[in-house]
């Protein structure tokens, strides 16, 4: 799973190396992005956090499909307060044009999390009904416009579904110190990360920060 590259970068500070000259998120490359749509043309599951970037991702060849995909997760550094917010609109308008491109799509969820900043936007079905949700959750508030809730309609429409509920949820920014504290108040679905990884990713953030750690 690409959350990878998080464990990749503490391991390589435990270990002694002088990073003073290494970005602490990595600058996804659009090909790479472009790259892993195409391989994921035939999964069921897709998790890629930070080694991609979603709107790299949604830039689709029109005629792809992902007949057997249900569960997609990815990052996208658009998702920050300080960006301009028609960015994130175009951004959640093109995730909805791939998402019709998905029959069996169940859960999407895009995000970003740093130091003082997480954000996630999720369309999940709800089993057992005719029922979607569209989720903003984030250390400040992303107003799902008309535009951005007609594209996940035609979304939900494709599911037959007859309810499409919005809900806003406000993460507390003090309380994000590191991306595995977005990870855990964003409360992603289980396919973003294990839970044991995440664990660990908070116990080395505290270990950098000379915080004591107990089990």
């Amino acid at each position: 799973m690409a959350i990878l590259f998080l464990k990749v970068f503490m391991q390589r500070f435990l270990d002694g190396e002088d990073l003073a000259g290494c970005e602490s998120i990595r600058n996804p490359v659009p090909a790479v992005g472009r790259m892993i749509a195409l391989t994921s043309l035939s999964l069921e599951h897709l998790a890629a956090s930070f080694i991609i970037d979603a709107s790299h991702f949604f830039a689709i060849d029109p005629s792809w499909e992902w007949p057997n995909l249900t569960s997609l997760v990815l990052t996208c550094r658009l998702l920050k307060l300080e960006d301009d917010s028609t960015k994130i609109d175009a951004l959640l308008q093109a995730a909805a044009a791939a998402a019709l491109k998905m029959p069996r799509l169940e859960t999407m969820e895009i995000w970003n999390g740093r130091k003082g900043l997480a954000a996630l936007f999720q369309y999940r079905m709800i089993r057992g009904s005719r029922q979607a949700r569209i989720l903003w959750r984030g250390t400040w508030k992303h107003p799902i416009r008309p535009s951005v809730l007609q594209a996940w309609e035609a979304v939900g429409n494709l599911h037959a579904i007859w309810r499409l509920d919005v809900v806003q949820e406000q993460v507390d920014k003090a309380a994000i110190q590191s991306h595995g504290d977005a990870l855990h108040h964003l409360m992603l679905s289980g396919q973003a990360i294990r839970s044991v990884s995440l664990q660990q990713i908070q116990r080395e953030q505290k270990f950098l920060e000379g915080v004591e750690v107990v089990s």
